[in-house]
């Protein structure tokens, strides 16, 4: 049989888009993909794609997730809402694909039950984490998420991309009564190392620093890291990804600096590197576990789910948790400097990268989904 697939995913960040490019590469058959924003010019550079209409948060220029302004135009996300259903289906039915798979989007799941299509889930967040935990919103936080889990379930397959529990790092974002049944979790979507890649023996701590998310939260980190850097001792090294495409060849390189627009040695620098500086993404933090890099990770402010993110991070000992709001260079040099010399640090991480690579992810994820087309799964 000849498969082709259709996967629709959310445009915002890059850890969306990321995955769902493992993925497609794993399959055999036709791909093609819907979505916004720089995922659909990397996606476009491979594939067949089509542009969705966004729906989005609003950001504000600090690089905060805006829930004032999102909800002052609180009408608009319906009728967006909708026009991307009308868009999905009319896809779907031109596609007419083996499976529709949706990266944390709703539009395509109703779309494909409209369509009569199987229809798998990739999704790490499946409810809106509230930033101020406090009973109140903690209660709301439940209930829409039970609410917004009936429309998960509307997928015949929620595959997670993250360690089984008790080692899931989302494990936050997935606890929901109405799709837990579903749920199958298959691991990261990330390749494990290249054995061959060499790696310069200078003597120097290298820090590695990938930097995604949305244009205007990228600004407040990267300025702190410049800081950082100059503050370190010689015989450290900071490479900083600015995850901007249309930046691509520009590079600044001063010895103990360097910083990329876009990083076309992404597997290099992450062998090669001591410790990694990230956002909160589950698809960033897998691969670092997989990679076995212990972390200090940034998540985006008042983003619930990074937040929490990046607090379990901390919990298993992989890893520090750190605020870029309160953080001054000297913190963050003083965290650098820990995480580097503290031994359980690097043997936790070591450790969990070892089961984290003993699971194969693509095949199991490739088994599941050939075997919704055919009928025999669940």
């Amino acid at each position: 049989m000849s498969y082709k697939w259709y996967f629709s995913v959310y445009g915002t960040g890059l850890g969306h888009i990321a995955r769902s490019l493992w993925l497609a590469r794993h399959l055999n058959g036709d791909k093609y993909f819907s979505s916004w924003g720089e995922a659909l010019k990397i996606a476009s550079l491979s594939y067949t794609s089509f542009e969705a209409t966004p729906l989005d948060v609003v950001w504000t220029e600090e690089g905060r997730m805006s829930f004032k302004k999102t909800l002052k135009g609180f009408y608009k996300p319906f009728s967006t809402f909708a026009l991307q259903i009308r868009e999905e289906k009319k896809r779907i039915n031109w596609i007419n694909p083996s499976l529709v798979i949706s990266d944390s989007r709703l539009s395509p799941l109703i779309a494909s039950k409209l369509s009569r299509k199987k229809s798998v889930l990739i999704i790490n967040q499946a409810k809106i984490l509230f930033p101020l935990r406090k009973n109140v919103y903690i209660f709301l936080e439940r209930l829409f998420g039970e609410t917004l889990g009936v429309l998960w379930d509307l997928a015949d397959v929620i595959i997670s991309p993250d360690l089984p529990p008790p080692y899931n790092i989302s494990k936050f974002s997935m606890e929901l009564k109405t799709i837990e049944k579903k749920v199958v979790y298959t691991g990261f979507f990330a390749d494990i190392p290249n054995k061959k890649v060499e790696c310069k023996n200078d003597g120097k701590y290298k820090i590695y620093a990938p930097i995604s998310g949305p244009a205007p939260t990228k600004k407040l980190i990267v300025d702190l890291l410049i800081k950082t850097a100059r503050l370190l001792p010689e015989n450290y090294q900071v490479t900083i990804s600015m995850g901007d495409l249309s930046k691509k060849g520009y590079r600044f390189d001063d010895g103990k600096l360097s910083i990329i627009g876009w990083d076309e040695n992404r597997e290099i620098n992450m062998t090669c590197s001591d410790a990694l500086i990230v956002r909160g993404g589950l698809t960033t933090i897998g691969e670092g576990i997989i990679y076995g890099k212990p972390m200090v990770v940034f998540p985006i402010a008042l983003h619930g789910e990074q937040e929490q993110n990046a607090r379990r991070v901390q919990e298993l000992g992989i890893g520090l948790y750190m605020d870029q709001y309160k953080t001054k260079p000297g913190d963050l040099q003083y965290s650098l400097t820990l995480l580097l010399n503290d031994d359980q640090f690097k043997k936790k991480v070591e450790k969990l990268s070892k089961f984290a690579r003993s699971i194969n992810t693509s095949e199991r994820v490739k088994t599941i989904m050939e075997d919704l087309v055919y009928g025999k799964y669940p």
